[in-house]
């Protein structure tokens, strides 16, 4: 499976929103919780989506990750920047330029949406 690097703290989330602005390859955040058992059982499905990805489709993708429990401020910070409110589980697709283009929470993460949501790049 890709690995997804994890979002450890403010300046790691506003250098990378800063790049994501400026251009780049559209950006795909996962939030979780470590003690939600919903948020254990989507990361399952989104794990398993993810080692399945086609690796064109993956080639075309930053991947970032979020404890929303040992990062809050980040997972604040996020929903902030992007306008969406926050939520865990939760994912999003960030284009270049910062535009969001996709985000789903709880059950409305599974495989299905997240096909929808890369179909286009």
């Amino acid at each position: 499976m890709p690995e997804m690097p994890a979002l450890k703290d403010l300046p790691q989330w506003e250098s990378l929103w800063k790049a994501q602005q400026a251009g780049g390859k559209p950006l795909l955040i996962f939030k979780k919780s470590p003690i939600c058992p919903t948020s254990h059982h989507v990361e399952s499905t989104f794990n398993a989506w993810l080692a399945a990805l086609d690796q064109g489709v993956l080639a075309k993708l930053n991947l970032a990750l979020v404890d929303v429990v040992n990062q809050r401020p980040v997972a604040r910070k996020i929903a902030d920047d992007t306008g969406v409110r926050h939520e865990s589980p939760q994912a999003l697709l960030i284009a270049p330029g910062g535009k969001v283009l996709w985000h789903a929470s709880h059950g409305d993460v599974d495989e299905e949406s997240l096909d929808k949501a890369v179909a286009g790049l």
